[in-house]
């Protein structure tokens, strides 16, 4: 990476520092949380990943800020190394729902595969023509928020930078292709969030869209509009003091020439599992997703459900037809500033086993 491509890093950062000191003079009324370090290692089984090793940390409040530390560092026998780093004043969960005149957040994410997979474009993909290659993504978004309740806006920046290595794609049909894309999007959100808890929540409905704007200025190679429409809603069952989940949501992306690099993916352990990480890429993408949360003993809880995705060349492209649908089971267990996943989805074309942080949604 060149020292022109780190000057947009190094200038968030700088102001990072800035607005971080002035969120804390103006908490508005987030409620002051207890100091908390959590830490647990890392040893795993991933079918997209293989046996990995790492540990993640998190820390809250040590400075008296509501501010929030959370750590992670991992890498595994299929060669993915992963370091992320999230610094956010007031933490998530502590501004969940109440009223504060600024959030800022600063992630940094970087997320090496060595063996990736590419299968073509558009969700007609055949699974027989896999291929395996490397892709290098870094990511850093600085982003500020208001919150009235619930109702949050949030604005930012996003600078990423994503390499491709051994892809032998055809880019005059729009395919897969080798090279570095860089861009630099300014990022728009608007959300209703009536969650009673961010880590686990138990009831509530979130509704949100999303806009991400990047031009091709100072280092950008690539000029695109991003939009998302995203909806999650949390129902309590009383049967079993369970908690029944479901989320929807839909990405397109618009630009001439676009790049394989930042078109919408879909497969892994984030959308629809069971199916391969970079499974269908395609320039419009939507996922669904049900889960029954069940409460088993002391900390640890179950989850049986669904997913369900599939990608398209456009909106006006949209059908439904031949989605991928997969079945899910797996495992959670609830630390007191965050959850450990564990899944298993049986898909059509392969079944796979995934470990993670956090609820899927």
């Amino acid at each position: 990476m060149t020292a022109r491509s780190l000057r947009p890093i190094g200038v968030s950062l700088v102001a990072a520092v800035v607005l971080v000191t002035a969120a804390t003079r103006c908490q508005g009324r987030v409620d002051s949380a207890a100091s908390t370090f959590e830490a647990l290692p890392i040893l795993s089984y991933d079918t997209d990943t293989g046996f990995g090793y790492g540990a993640k940390a998190f820390l809250l409040n040590s400075l008296g800020w509501n501010e929030s530390f959370d750590a992670l560092a991992f890498q595994s026998s299929k060669g993915e190394r992963w370091y992320r780093i999230v610094f956010s004043v007031p933490d998530f969960e502590v501004r969940q729902g109440s009223v504060y005149p600024l959030a800022v957040d600063l992630i940094v994410d970087y997320d090496r595969w060595i063996a990736y997979n590419y299968f073509g474009m558009g969700s007609g993909s055949r699974f027989e023509d896999r291929q395996i290659f490397t892709r290098e993504p870094l990511e850093a978004s600085l982003l500020f928020s208001r919150g009235w309740s619930e109702f949050v806006a949030q604005v930012g920046l996003r600078g990423r930078r994503i390499v491709n290595r051994g892809l032998r794609g055809d880019p005059s049909r729009g395919d897969a292709e080798d090279g570095t894309v860089n861009a630099l999007g300014i990022l728009f959100s608007c959300r209703y969030d009536s969650r009673d808890s961010y880590i686990a929540p138990t009831r509530g409905t979130v509704a949100q869209v999303e806009c991400e704007v990047a031009p091709q200025v100072l280092w950008s190679s690539v000029r695109y509009i991003r939009w998302a429409l995203w909806g999650y809603h949390f129902v309590p069952v009383e049967f079993l003091h369970s908690v029944l989940a479901c989320r929807a949501g839909m990405e397109v992306l618009s630009g001439e020439g676009l790049p394989m690099q930042v078109m919408v993916s879909l497969g892994g352990g984030n959308s629809v599992r069971g199916s391969l990480i970079g499974r269908f890429v395609d320039r419009c993408g939507a996922v669904a997703n049900l889960e029954w949360r069940i409460p088993l003993v002391w900390r640890f809880g179950a989850v049986l459900g669904c997913d369900a995705g599939k990608v398209w060349p456009s909106v006006g492209a949209f059908d439904l037809r031949a989605w991928a649908f997969n079945a899910v089971a797996g495992l959670r267990f609830s630390m007191e500033t965050f959850v450990v996943r564990a899944d298993v989805g049986f898909g059509r074309e392969s079944t796979g086993f995934y470990l993670n942080f956090g609820h899927l949604f």
